[in-house]
């Protein structure tokens, strides 16, 4: 029998995978590979899965294809027009519909870069074109150099990530807007993914996106309020955009429980507050306790850490590996990103005090050995 070729996953989250790779029970590992909000979902969401009566109901229905009541509760909550909302199975399902509407082109993207983006546009029949984010600089989108890039290569699209993924770096509304100008200018379609700007909603440029005809805005609403199993993100632009992008999904894109469940998500102000506040406090202790262990800690507006680990402590992999089988942790291999791959890069999500001590202390087991 021909043996089973294992690899870290290319997303976090891929517990299952790990677990038979290292023989181990899945139930049983702390996963610091997913960004997903430790606070769970919001108690209204998880009040609806419990009501039996409400959960047989939606399991009976069709969803409503245009998803209409989502679109209604956002248009509300951010003040946004339902005709300039499109809704479907998370941001990844955006990403693809978004990149088959446009006509085959060149896409520059800054990296390292989520890797749906690569995917997807080859399998639209793009062009991928990368262009480096410095270390030393933090990974932080260099505007000008953006900019400058774009006049000289003049993309049909520009995809970029605020707060960016996996560093967490933020880029603020305006120098974000000369970027969308620069790009209208050269008659390029800027898909700018918003799936962390919940961690600074004041940046986000969703309400800005029905004022120009060249900029898609995605968002996920399924990494802050806790619940990824259920597979739900919208995109907002104009009109005309939404209407491009819908025709490319499936009829029915998003279940009725999804729905149902995102809608009072999105109703829930105290849940956004206790969250927010929670990410910060436990960011900052963990922040601190990581750096005085050697670990650089890549400055992060969202709810993970990209950490750069000491070279004396080993190969990356190798250190992955050690969390796993020692302390049945798992953390974001960063080899798979390009510009990373020969650096000691892993990035960890944020998580409850309790669980990010637990790490921790595997960090400093290892350091220790490493001397």
């Amino acid at each position: 029998m021909p043996s089973i070729e294992f690899s870290f996953p290319a997303h976090g989250g891929d517990i299952e995978r790990i677990a038979m790779r290292y023989g181990v029970n899945a139930m049983e590992l702390l996963d610091f590979s997913v960004n997903v909000n430790p606070c769970g979902a919001p108690p209204a969401v998880l009040e609806l899965l419990a009501d039996r009566d409400a959960l047989a109901r939606a399991l009976a229905s069709y969803p409503d294809r245009d998803a209409a009541p989502l679109k209604r509760a956002l248009s509300e909550r951010y003040n946004v027009p339902r005709g300039a909302i499109v809704v479907a199975n998370g941001s990844a399902a955006l990403i693809d519909a978004a990149l088959r509407s446009l006509a085959p082109t060149c896409c520059l993207v800054p990296v390292p870069a989520f890797s749906e983006y690569r995917r997807a546009i080859v399998a639209s029949g793009h062009t991928w074109k990368p262009i480096a984010l410095a270390s030393a600089e933090d990974f932080r989108l260099d505007v000008r150099r953006t900019i400058d890039e774009l006049l000289r290569v003049r993309p049909g699209v520009l995809i970029l990530t605020n707060p960016h993924n996996p560093s967490g770096a933020l880029c603020k509304r305006e120098p974000l807007l000369e970027i969308v100008r620069a790009a209208s200018a050269v008659q390029c379609m800027l898909l700018l993914d918003e799936a962390f700007i919940d961690y600074a909603p004041r940046e986000s440029l969703a309400a800005e996106a029905v004022n120009f005809d060249n900029l898609i805005v995605l968002r996920s609403l399924t990494k802050f309020y806790g619940m990824p199993a259920m597979r739900v993100g919208y995109a907002v632009a104009t009109p005309q955009i939404v209407r491009n992008v819908e025709a490319l999904l499936p009829s029915w894109p998003v279940s009725t429980i999804a729905l149902n469940a995102a809608v009072l998500a999105i109703s829930d102000p105290l849940f956004e507050k206790k969250s927010l506040a929670g990410n910060a406090a436990s960011k900052n202790d963990f922040v601190r306790s990581l750096r005085e262990i050697g670990v650089r800690v890549v400055p992060s507006a969202a709810n993970f850490l990209l950490l750069e680990l000491p070279d004396s402590w080993g190969a990356r992999e190798l250190v992955c590996e050690r969390l796993v089988r020692s302390w049945g942790i798992v953390v974001r291999d960063c080899g798979d990103y390009d510009g990373l791959a020969d650096r000691n890069f892993v990035r960890v999500g944020i998580k409850t005090s309790k669980n990010n001590e637990r790490i921790v202390q595997a960090f400093r087991s290892i350091s220790k050995k490493g001397e």
